[in-house]
């Protein structure tokens, strides 16, 4: 009687190891083996993943990630979908990337009705710092040297284009704000001011809006200027 019973509790554990549980709600998301194969040691038989939340990971420069902090918000644009899904900053990586010297950010993001699919690439776009009643220009018209230095071009009353060195501070997408060095209203040169000399003879030619006028940086021929006065 012991020995048959010591064969039933042997045979009631190998039963339970064919039992499979997994340790959280979720759905199967790959299945390496099927049915009749033999597993072997250290062999993964089914991934679970749980995907009521997803987190999407960022590489990105170190200067933008110093202003970032856990728990900034953040918005996640998945592709073919019109409304962006609403997240949260919950990881910046303390050290930068040997390899791209970037820093790696996370943003954690409720995953309602399954809309994204673990391994989607997705946008990232997050909220670091606003700043109210800020001037702001476009970021192409932002010109940087070698030193680091910044400036602009900016279209002056004498129709000439004049080199002004810029503070800048922070951006949101292609607008750049302008701690110092221009104010509100004043012209700035949006294309074509690269390798532009200073105190250039400038167009301003007419945008489509009425009353509105944007600078050019084209050049005139002073020569051609003195035979239209002729």
């Amino acid at each position: 009687m012991q020995s048959a019973r010591g064969k039933f509790l042997g045979s009631e554990a190998q039963l339970s190891y064919s039992e499979i549980r997994s340790p959280i709600n979720g759905v199967v998301t790959d299945r390496p083996l099927y049915p009749g194969e033999m597993a072997a040691a250290g062999t993964p038989l089914i991934t679970v993943m749980d995907t009521s939340q997803v987190i999407a990971k960022a590489h990105i420069p170190q200067p933008e990630a110093a202003v970032l902090t856990v728990g900034d918000p953040a918005t996640l644009t998945v592709p073919g979908e019109d409304e962006a899904i609403e997240g949260k900053v919950t990881v910046v990586s303390p050290a930068l990337d040997p390899n791209s010297t970037t820093v790696e950010v996370w943003v954690q993001a409720p995953n309602r009705k399954s809309r994204l699919k673990p391994g989607t690439s997705v946008q990232m776009s997050m909220l670091a710092k606003s700043v109210n009643d800020a001037v702001a220009i476009p970021a192409s018209s932002v010109l940087t040297a070698q030193d680091g230095t910044t400036t602009v071009m900016v279209a002056g009353p004498d129709g000439r284009a004049h080199q002004t060195a810029v503070k800048t501070g922070i951006h949101d997408g292609d607008q750049m704000q302008i701690v110092e060095g221009v104010k509100a209203g004043d012209k700035v040169i949006v294309s074509g001011a690269y390798a532009l000399p200073d105190k250039t003879k400038i167009t301003v030619e007419a945008s489509n809006e009425p009353g509105e006028k944007k600078p050019g940086a084209g050049t005139e021929d002073k020569d051609q200027k003195d035979d239209k006065k002729d």
